[in-house]
């Protein structure tokens, strides 16, 4: 099956944890409320993504423990999972999620199969037949691998490393994929840490390594990178949070539903800001999924 987006990265449970405030160090508290959700970065993008209509194709890998019901969810959005593969004698990556009241979020994961990825061969499918590959989360070796065998003058590539930057990444490697992407996507605190690895000061020095650079910012929109300048997107206002997992996720769902039908950076920024909102009203980054049409009702009163 041709696809247009090849999305690699985790496909993970969530287990989501709400508490009055963030324990602070040698201390505890009582989680108020717990949610066990399908969750994972490659895995939201792609069924986001697939929910609005976009061609797409997901490359991760999940354990012996993987839920059929998962499995059968993200075929049921239109994913393609040939190259999601289980290894048995592993255990699917599990996410601890823990906000508190006020929107402050810490993260702890369980790896699980995904840290022994570099061991693994290159699955090559979604790799040939898809024309944008999407760079996510994971080992850097078995991505060296996919930059090594594509090529790039016929790929569109984003580099998207999210919070792995700071604690799997050194400085050379994150500068040598950056250098072979045409995009890169992270947060406020990735770019602080993209820019002390590659000694620059301000974000729109990356564009010498890539075309486009986004900083997403959460309530505050985000921040769009490009030679002639910088825009700044604004964040879709809604009423209804619940909370934030996954926002960035469906941001990037979003920009790319909008790429895949020719609509510019900026207005894909704008999609991509209208589909987070989406998000943000519910506990999972899979609970809310979308059309289009939905989709394209918020952008049109975003811009």
């Amino acid at each position: 099956m041709e696809s247009y987006l090849g999305v690699f990265g985790h496909t993970a449970l969530d287990v989501i944890l709400q508490v009055p405030n963030l324990p602070k160090k040698d201390s505890s508290i009582a989680v108020e409320n717990r949610v066990v959700r399908y969750g994972g970065t490659a895995a939201n993008i792609a069924r986001a993504a697939a929910e609005m209509d976009v061609e797409v194709s997901l490359a991760s890998f999940v354990g012996e423990d993987f839920p059929k019901d998962y499995l059968k969810a993200l075929k049921e959005s239109g994913v393609d999972t040939y190259d999601l593969k289980k290894k048995e004698g592993y255990k699917t990556p599990t996410c601890w999620i823990v906000n508190d009241s006020i929107g402050e979020q810490i993260t702890i994961i369980d790896q699980g199969v995904m840290d022994h990825m570099d061991s693994f061969d290159l699955e090559t499918r979604t790799i040939e037949e898809s024309d944008l590959l999407h760079i996510g989360t994971g080992q850097p070796g078995y991505y060296e691998k996919i930059f090594e065998s594509v090529d790039l003058d016929q790929k569109t590539v984003t580099f998207d490393p999210a919070q792995e930057l700071e604690y799997i990444y050194e400085a050379e490697t994150f500068e040598n994929f950056l250098q072979k992407s045409d995009y890169f996507f992270c947060n406020e605190k990735e770019m602080s840490v993209a820019l002390d690895y590659l000694n620059e000061d301000k974000p729109e020095n990356l564009l010498k390594y890539v075309e486009v650079v986004l900083v997403t910012k959460g309530s505050e929109g985000s921040s769009l990178y490009l030679p002639q300048g910088e825009v700044n997107i604004p964040a879709y206002e809604t009423v209804d949070v619940v909370e934030p997992t996954g926002a960035g996720d469906a941001f990037r769902a979003g920009f790319y539903a909008g790429l895949y039908r020719d609509m510019s950076i900026v207005e894909c920024c704008m999609i991509g800001s209208a589909r987070a909102s989406f998000s943000v009203e519910c506990a999972g980054p899979q609970d809310n999924l979308v059309s289009w049409d939905e989709v394209l009702e918020r952008y049109e009163k975003l811009s």
